[in-house]
């Protein structure tokens, strides 16, 4: 509250603060931001005496992700019903070689690259990045993406010269050191996949957590998935294929072995990706309406100020 002045006539109690002793409560303008035009801006040093803005710049425009999201949740659905269908059909071996499986996975894993990529240009333009706390960029988590998806086919070449290496040489277990660098390069690998995966994930995490989103929801996206393939493979180690395969393995059951090991995996990994979309989007739209509404009550309160006095005359 302004303090109480009393005039020497006994003037009014109250009188409007002095520019020194002004508090000022209200927020600091935002930093500038590039992608907005200087013409659109308000000039601080033109502003009347006393007002304090809440933004300078009008909010800026964004790219629409939801369709990218909802397509990307479709995409999945799609690729994940596609396997289970043409392994039913056409039987064992070959199900992921299949063209009208890598279709679906093509465009669902190009849908995500293209989600990414606007996420990160929305959020640039939303929060501006400091100096150890940069701003996202498109460009990053698109090369990041492509190291992910070829760090798995890179692993399984690795491994599977590994084994044959090992198994060329005949090595009794705990056999002769000339087998140490084969097994060095294949935990190498691996382990360069489980990063090279993690990677993208960690990427959303940070910048996530950057424009206000729960880490914990973007850090799901990845172990949910994870923790759902190990509880997989143990299912399927105690002993899944041969109960199955007792009196012969029909069509149905050899189908419902893939909708398990591969299946569930896959439909966790599709809410998962759909609840981080989602929440990171929804972050980023509330952001831009609170800087639109901040803006509007900027341009209301600006209106509102009383004209500047006459000049007096030379």
């Amino acid at each position: 509250m302004s303090r109480s002045v009393s005039g020497p006539a006994g003037g009014h109690p109250f009188a409007p603060p002095s520019a020194d002793g002004r508090v000022d409560a209200s927020p600091s303008p935002a930093a500038y931001d590039d992608t907005v035009a200087p013409w659109t801006r308000f000039d601080p040093a033109a502003m009347p005496a006393g007002f304090v803005p809440l933004r300078t710049d009008p909010p800026p425009r964004l790219f629409a992700t939801w369709w990218v999201r909802y397509l990307l949740f479709l995409t999945q659905l799609i690729a994940l019903v596609t396997v289970l269908l043409t392994e039913y059909a056409e039987g064992p071996g070959g199900v992921f070689e299949a063209p009208v499986v890598l279709v679906p996975y093509a465009m669902a894993t190009a849908l995500l690259v293209v989600w990414s990529a606007l996420a990160m240009l929305d959020a640039a333009r939303l929060v501006p990045g400091t100096r150890y706390n940069p701003r996202s960029r498109a460009s990053v988590v698109t090369v990041l993406w492509l190291l992910a998806f070829a760090a798995p086919v890179l692993t399984v070449r690795v491994v599977a010269w590994a084994q044959d290496r090992l198994d060329a040489e005949a090595v009794a277990v705990g056999g002769g050191s000339a087998d140490a660098p084969v097994v060095m390069a294949m935990i190498a690998a691996v382990l360069g996949c489980f990063l090279a995966v993690w990677a993208p994930f960690r990427y959303h995490v940070r910048h996530g957590q950057r424009i206000g989103a729960a880490p914990r929801v973007m850090q799901a996206w990845f172990w949910t998935p994870l923790v759902a393939a190990v509880g997989v493979l143990l299912v399927d180690a105690l002993g899944l294929r041969e109960m199955l395969e007792e009196g012969g393995v029909t069509d149905l059951e050899r189908t419902i072995e893939l909708g398990v090991v591969f299946g569930l995996p896959a439909l966790v990994m599709m809410l998962a990706t759909w609840r981080a979309t989602t929440v990171f989007d929804e972050v980023i739209d509330i952001r831009w309406r609170r800087w639109k509404h901040e803006w509007e009550q900027t341009i209301a309160s600006m209106t509102a100020q009383p004209p500047p006095p006459p000049e007096p005359p030379v």
